[in-house]
């Protein structure tokens, strides 16, 4: 098995590098090209085209986590001739879950266009099965190459697919030329092909596979892929319920509003999910260690870190909603504001949830996670349901944040059951990152005048 070896901070800042380039790349390609298309498309076609985009990632993130933990699990320590077999049993059950998902899209697509009040969902849907077959040997290389630790190469395959579909809006926000969903599923599907031929070329010489009976291996990942399955497809059906039921109940109008205040609300994924992953490695290390107290105020100052940066994010999102909306969307979707306003709330109780939950995870206790990630989306479903008959599009914003806060909770109560924390402390350590921040931003500053 082909390694990137280097020596390890280098590895770590390479990898890092990478990683990082790829997430801030593919986040502002996928702004900007929002921005654009709100004021290419109606706030209905907008909403068709959220509905169609929501499906593709529940769709690539659900099948993702089948096949990545558990074919990069099996590989590492193998000689040249099992990496072979497992990445053989990997590629049929690929083969096997993608016939599974295209059979159930095409069939399914005109329901989900009726109970989702979306005209021409049906079709831009099964515009997207006709990719899927192509997509099983992009998922399989992208996994090989984390598998390798090639990074680099991952970075490329991925943005060989946003940058040509955000140049492709460019191009029709640009031009007098008129562009409809119908034409945007099949760019799509180019950038999708596109994408493939260079994650092909980039792992050309690291595919291995070896025909025969592999029946173990395959048992072996789709027992170790089928949990991790569930919790993704859980985890994403939850962060989407709010369109979907908006869809069912309302119309893809209020989809449209929901996901652009969805879109500024992703800005607070950045710093929490960062700090959460420094963070995993050195609380299992201390609770290795049986340093419980140690790992209590780990949580406090992490927690604090969140906090720090998620509080000053809340009181732009308060202040400013429709200055936000305006700049981003246009006058169209000034309806978003006040759902905006609502929604910023989980600014505020994002940083419990994710830490509880990562900390949760430190400690041996992922079960109480994957519990809650299904309660979440069961009572969180039910309660956006009520909210959004009552309360109309703010109702889901009322669900949302009511679901999240009930969670957040809950891990709290757990977490302080294994190891001791103040939430005071946390509090504490937020209000005194401010002076450590701005002392960092005015050294910045001072350095890029000299």
């Amino acid at each position: 098995m082909r390694r990137y070896v280097m020596s390890g901070n280098r590895y770590w800042l390479s990898s890092g590098f990478f990683t990082m380039l790829h997430r801030g790349v593919d986040f502002f390609l996928g702004f900007v090209g929002f921005m654009m298309l709100v004021r290419i498309f109606t706030p209905d076609e907008f909403g068709v085209w959220v509905l169609l985009i929501t499906i593709v990632a529940i769709i690539e993130m659900a099948r993702n986590g089948f096949l990545q933990n558990g074919m990069i699990k099996f590989m590492v320590n193998q000689d040249a001739k099992e990496q072979a077999r497992v990445q053989m049993a990997s590629l049929w059950l690929n083969i096997l879950l993608t016939a599974i998902l295209m059979l159930l899209l095409w069939l399914g697509a005109p329901y989900l266009e009726r109970w989702l009040n979306a005209p021409s969902l049906s079709q831009i849907i099964r515009i997207y099965v006709y990719i899927l077959p192509v997509l099983v040997i992009h998922t399989h290389n992208l996994v090989l190459m984390q598998a390798n630790y090639d990074f680099r190469a991952y970075f490329w395959a991925g943005i060989s697919k946003s940058l040509p579909l955000f140049l492709v809006i460019l191009y029709y926000y640009l031009s007098p030329e008129p562009l409809n969903l119908y034409s945007l599923a099949w760019y799509q599907n180019a950038c999708f092909l596109l994408a493939t031929v260079m994650s092909v070329y980039q792992v050309r010489k690291q595919v291995r596979f070896a025909f025969g009976k592999n029946g173990t291996w395959v048992e072996r990942i789709f027992h170790f892929g089928k949990y991790v399955f569930g919790t993704n497809l859980v985890s994403m059906l939850t962060n989407s319920m709010d369109k979907f039921l908006l869809g069912a109940l309302l119309s893809p109008i209020q989809v449209a509003m929901a996901n652009t205040a969805g879109r500024v609300m992703n800005m607070v994924e950045i710093p929490v999910n960062s700090i959460a992953s420094i963070s995993y490695p050195k609380a299992s290390e201390a609770f290795e260690k049986k340093d419980l107290e140690g790992i209590g105020k780990m949580y406090e100052k992490t927690l604090g870190m969140m906090l720090s940066l998620t509080v000053p994010f809340f009181i732009l999102n308060i202040f400013f909603a429709e200055l936000i909306i305006y700049f981003i969307a246009g006058n169209e979707y000034m309806d978003a504001a006040p759902f905006l306003r609502i929604v910023a709330l989980i600014a505020l109780i994002k940083p419990f949830d994710r830490q509880s939950g990562v900390f949760l995870d430190a400690i041996g206790r992922p079960a109480i996670n994957m519990v809650m990630v299904f309660g979440t989306f069961l009572y969180g479903a039910v309660l956006s349901w009520v909210f959004i008959q009552q309360f109309g599009l703010l109702g889901a914003a009322f669900g949302l944040v009511t679901a999240v806060l009930i969670t957040a909770i809950i891990k709290q109560v757990f977490l302080a059951r294994f190891i001791p924390f103040r939430l005071l402390g946390a509090f504490s350590q937020a209000w005194h990152n401010y002076p450590i921040l701005t002392r960092m931003a005015l050294d910045k500053l001072n350095g890029i005048r000299g």
